[in-house]
């Protein structure tokens, strides 16, 4: 549950500093990233640069509507399955 409660940290801080959105205090990790965090398909894609960023993998154009529609439980086992392939 900390890898989790992390990850949703991480993207209220990119969200709030790198890209300006206001997150709304009681996001829910359980629903959809995009949904939760007020993402269009623009902003999204500016989520995924700095994660790429942070954890060092690359997303496939293919999946970055995919990754909108994860839960942050998801994003996470994600981000770790790209980094063991990419790592």
């Amino acid at each position: 549950m900390e890898a989790i409660t992390e990850m949703k940290a991480l993207i209220t801080r990119i969200c709030e500093e790198k890209m300006n959105i206001e997150v709304k205090p009681d996001v829910n990790p359980e629903e959809p990233i995009a949904q939760e965090f007020s993402l269009d398909s623009i902003s999204l894609f500016e989520l995924i640069v700095n994660l790429e960023e942070e954890f060092q993998f690359k997303v496939a154009d293919d999946d970055i509507d995919k990754v909108g529609k994860m839960n942050i439980a998801e994003l996470h086992e994600f981000i770790q399955g790209q980094q063991l392939i990419h790592g």
